[in-house]
Formats: structure tokens, sequence, C-alpha cells
């Protein structure tokens, strides 16, 4: 049953709880029960939830030459999947038409999440497995003769959507590689992409590109060569507003090639190894990395968007999605949690505790 919330920290005029940020001090069911109440249905944009991993461990708040402890993730699982069905049930609820959730753990409890989103949320809604690297935690296996099991050096994210029709911008990440030109024959066989171009019909594979595609990219590459070969080719193609397409076919070689200009980012897969899920900034044993929490709130959410992560811990999301002008809703039951939480954050914000 929802307690009644009593407002003990406040940083600017309470109206009502629209465009606040919120951050809550109680259990995270309770937090999640009190916003269904409160008119948050739907409204939710983006979850990042990073919730206890089943490692029987507890973790500490190490300050100076102090250590406390931040909370413990001592569960058994049946408990554990208990707790999880009931949290993540009323989350699907808080989740807009449009948006989604991604859910941090690692190889204890990965698989049973993956089988719950799937009755909860729908198996169609499932978007990606997301693995990303751990970061500074060394490998000490070479100290061992044997060993029973390899090193475990990264974290799965399960990214799952409100609804199935729902289309994302593709993740952009910074890159920078040089223009360059590649082999314009693809081995993949698809009869419908041979054509004639250059004199010559490819028998099997095929060409990359559809023809009406190709022969415009053969044209500017021969009015650029007719023309303009007084400049370079990317010089060119930075006067005509970046949009041109060019593919040639030089003698001493058997295909046609494609050009592929000067590149400034790249779109992500689901292996994030350029990034690091750890950061240890605050003490707080558990917190994650902005690099992580960056890509994810950037990528698959906009400004305004409302942000909410219910195991919010060291408070790195919502820090995050105040640097990138969101609006949040954090929870944690851990004082030591809230406590860093506080430090970290700017100060607009509400505290709510229910009693």
């Amino acid at each position: 049953m929802v307690q009644s919330a009593k407002l003990v920290y406040k940083q600017n005029n309470y109206g009502d709880l629209w465009n606040r940020n919120l951050l809550f001090h109680c259990d995270n069911l309770e937090c999640i029960n009190y916003l269904l109440k409160h008119g948050f249905e739907n409204k939710i944009d983006l979850v990042y939830i990073d919730p206890p991993f089943l490692s029987g461990e507890r973790y500490l708040h190490r300050v100076k030459n102090n250590s406390n402890l931040a909370f413990e993730d001592v569960l058994k699982e049946s408990e554990y999947l208990d707790m999880m069905q009931e949290r993540l049930s009323g989350i699907r609820k808080l989740i807009s038409s449009s948006g989604s959730i991604f859910i941090h753990l690692d190889w204890h409890a990965i698989h049973y999440i993956k089988v719950m989103m799937d009755q909860i949320f729908g198996s169609e809604n499932f978007r990606n497995e997301i693995i990303v690297k751990r970061g500074r935690r060394k490998n000490l296996q070479y100290q061992f003769n044997s060993i029973d099991r390899m090193h475990a050096a990264h974290d799965t994210i399960l990214w799952y959507s409100k609804l199935a029709d729902t289309k994302f911008r593709p993740p952009l990440a910074e890159y920078h590689s040089k223009a360059k030109w590649m082999g314009f024959w693809s081995n993949v066989d698809r009869p419908t992409m041979r054509y004639e171009i250059f004199g010559s019909k490819p028998a099997r594979g095929q060409w990359k590109w559809a023809k009406e595609r190709a022969l415009k990219a053969i044209g500017n590459y021969q009015l650029y060569e007719n023309k303009f070969s007084h400049m370079m080719l990317e010089e060119y193609w930075q006067a005509t507003s970046k949009k041109l397409e060019f593919v040639r076919k030089l003698s001493h070689r058997k295909y046609p090639e494609y050009w592929i200009p000067p590149k400034t980012h790249r779109i992500i897969d689901n292996v994030w190894l350029d990034i690091e899920a750890y950061n240890y900034s605050t003490g707080y044993g558990t917190e994650k990395h902005t690099q992580l929490l960056e890509r994810i709130i950037s990528q698959f959410s906009k400004p305004d968007d409302l942000i909410a992560d219910f195991f919010c811990g060291s408070g790195t999301s919502l820090t995050v999605a105040g640097k990138l002008s969101r609006h949040w809703i954090g929870c944690d039951s851990s004082l030591a949690a809230i406590a860093v939480t506080k430090k970290r954050l700017a100060g607009n914000f509400i505290r709510v505790d229910i009693h």
C-alpha cells in the first residue's frame, strides 16, 4: 500500500510534481506506486535501472579511510525474482508509448530477467542485448595454476521498448576516418542487384547499390573528372554540400569502386567496448560511469524528456540527465546512496521521503 509522502528537501518552489526533478528515499516499489497514483502512468520516456545483480555481496561507500555499508545484494534467488517481477511490472505502466527501458545486470541474473522481461514487456519489444566493458577491474587469475571459470570482463544491458512499432534514431558515436574507395561488388547473391555498368554485368554476387543510385553516382564522378578534376575529390564533395555519391572504374581493377566520404561519427552496434561501465569518483561501490549514461540518455531520449532510475545508487543517471536537459526521477532506499546523490546533483530537485 502506498504510504504518505513527506517533502523533506526542497530547493525550488514546490507547485506540483510536473517539470520537477524528484529524488525519492524509500523502497522503490513504494515510489513506483506513488507515481502511478499521482498521474505518471505512461509518462516516463526512458528508464535506466541498475538493480542488484544477485551477487550475494555487500557493497561499501568508501570515503578517505572510512568504509560504511552502502547496500546489501543478499536476497535468495526466489526472493530476488519476486522483487524484480513486482517492480518491472509497475515500471512498465509508467513508461510512455514511445519510451523504453535499459536494465543493467551481469551474468548472475541476466538470463532470468531476460525471460521475465519477455513475459512482462513482450518478446516483440526486445530491442538489444548490449555488451559493455566493465573497465578497470583487473584479471587476477595470473596467480593461479588452474581456474574454474574465466574472468568476467563485461556487463549486459537489456533494452526493451514499450511498443514494438516504436522507431529510434540511429545511435552515433564520435569516430574519425579518412575518405577511401571500396569495391562495388559484393558476394551476397541477389540476382535483382545484377545489372550492367561499365560494360560489365556480374554473373554471381551483386553490386552494392540499386541500379538508379549507381548510375547517378557514376554520372557524378564523370562530371567531376570532366570539369572539376583540378580539385581534390573531397574538396569537390564539400563544395557540393556533401551530398554527392561517386562510383568509378579504374582500368587496372576488376570491379568498379564507390567512394566513402570522411566520417566524424559511426553508427553504434550492441558491443560497447569503447566506453566503461564503472567509475570510482565517489567511493560508492557500484558507481556507473558517466560515459555509459551519456550514451544511453543522449541517444535514446530527447531534451525535456522524463528519465527515471529506480535504483539510482550514486546518482550518475540523474546527474547526466540534468546535464543533458532532461527531467528526472530517482529513487533509492540506501541512506548512503541518497547522500552521495545529493552531493553530486546541482541542487535543482525535490526530495521525497515516503514513511
